[in-house]
């Protein structure tokens, strides 16, 4: 690993950790400089590669406005420690199956490895994790899609009961992984109350929205059988 390489895994970890000792109590200033902020964006598929130029205007602004609605963060075009953590993930999560090593820095390492992993996978090999390579890798790119690729696991289809689960997580949290009802404390994507039930799913509850819907999907199926028989409950009661 070169130095610049090492340096990047360190501070990469150094941020996780601290951006997590910090939320959601609030929102930690991101210490990415802009350039690696588009670096990421474009590794990801949601700046156009052009958009690399340490200037953050409205291009780079749109684009993280995207990756937050995508993974469930307030659509606010600015890079909090909220988003910074989010989108590291990601981009470690994309690392990891391209074997480069998962520092959450998309750099020209990361870049190689993705083009020889489309390539030995039969995409088309630009380096960039766009939808169809995440889809071919198993990276959900959405909150949505984190979701309906546990319903399997839970014996139900997409067709037949994701249309549900969607009513109720539009109407409990807007999909918010950070969401807090005011007045109850409820927390999350299915919002849990209190919010720490979630850590029997992952200590990670509080910040990872594939935690979250872990032990939202499986409160449904203990207490409904399906996302279907949960929305006829809240559609009478207001909640569930």
């Amino acid at each position: 690993m070169k130095k610049t390489s090492a340096l990047r895994a360190l501070a990469a970890g150094v941020l996780a950790a601290a951006v997590l000792a910090l939320l959601p109590a609030q929102a930690a200033q991101a210490t990415d400089s802009t350039t690696w902020v588009q670096r990421n964006l474009v590794g990801i598929g949601y700046l156009a590669s052009g958009g690399v130029d340490g200037n953050y205007g409205p291009q780079t602004t749109a684009a993280v406005r995207s990756f937050q609605h995508d993974n469930g963060l307030d659509e606010d075009g600015v890079y909090g420690g909220r988003t910074e953590l989010a989108l590291h993930n990601k981009v470690a999560e994309v690392q990891r199956v391209a074997g480069s090593g998962a520092d959450g820095a998309y750099g020209d390492g990361t870049t190689s490895a993705v083009s020889t992993w489309q390539h030995s996978h039969n995409l088309s090999n630009d380096g960039i994790a766009g939808p169809a390579t995440m889809n071919a890798m198993g990276v959900a790119r959405t909150v949505q899609i984190t979701a309906q690729w546990k319903f399997p696991a839970h014996g139900w289809s997409v067709s037949g009961q994701f249309g549900c689960l969607d009513q109720i997580y539009n109407h409990e949290s807007g999909w918010k992984v950070y969401a807090t009802n005011p007045s109850s404390g409820a927390y999350g994507i299915p919002q849990s109350l209190p919010g720490d039930k979630m850590a029997s799913a992952g200590s990670d509850w509080r910040t990872n929205p594939a935690t979250q819907l872990q032990w939202g999907l499986d409160y449904i199926q203990s207490r409904y059988g399906s996302p279907c028989n949960a929305w006829s409950f809240w559609q009478s009661h207001n909640w569930y």
